[in-house]
């Protein structure tokens, strides 16, 4: 689904990989589930200043952004722009940038069979195969240092010190020529300028 793989988005200084990573998927799935009819660019902002369950550009839990995202729905980023690059979280909204109030821009993730169902596993064909029949995952995994350093070929954690937790979006999966190594193929959020403009590999199981 080349049209339904949203560009690649800069969360900037702010932590908030996670808004980033589930509004990402949740484009991308509206576009694959609706034959490419809904193709959408939803809001990173709406997550970070209204989800009250999660911590804005302190982080947040994969389980409850899609909660929010079922149950409060999302509005498109030209309702409401990513202004968080800087660290700084405004209050949550009521109108868009145009006036219109929030309300009436709403997308639920809830819409699209299977959109929003909350698939949490560490199964490794179960995640495959959810990539393969209906896009784009949500994944999550642990940072170290030496990642900070990332440029091309499949990473995995040889040295460093833990940093913290990174929320992703997972688009596929291959296997290297040349180590043999089986990785997933992720869309970071940290501008086109870092790793494969964008994007990095991953083996799998770390």
């Amino acid at each position: 689904w080349p049209k339904c793989v949203h560009p690649i988005r800069n969360q900037e200084h702010c932590g908030s990989c996670w808004a980033f990573a589930g509004t990402e998927v949740l484009s991308d799935r509206f576009c694959v589930f609706s034959n490419g009819s809904v193709d959408v660019i939803l809001s990173p902002q709406d997550l970070v200043s209204c989800d009250p369950s999660d911590m804005g550009c302190n982080g947040g839990r994969l389980s409850s952004e899609w909660e929010y995202m079922k149950k409060d729905g999302v509005v498109p980023d030209t309702c409401i722009p990513y202004v968080s690059g800087d660290g700084k979280v405004p209050a949550c909204p009521k109108t868009c940038k145009d006036g219109s109030p929030v309300s009436s821009h709403k997308y639920y993730a809830k819409d699209f069979k299977h959109v929003g169902g909350w698939l949490s596993t560490h199964r490794e064909k179960d995640i495959m195969e959810d990539i393969y029949n209906g896009g784009p995952v949500e994944g999550a995994f642990t940072v170290y240092r030496d990642f900070m350093s990332y440029k091309s070929g499949v990473y995995h954690h040889v040295s460093g010190d833990f940093l913290g937790g990174h929320a992703i979006k997972v688009v596929g999966y291959g296997v290297d020529t040349t180590s043999g190594l089986k990785y997933w193929i992720v869309a970071n959020s940290w501008g086109t300028e870092w790793g494969l403009d964008g994007f990095f590999w991953i083996k799998k199981g770390g």
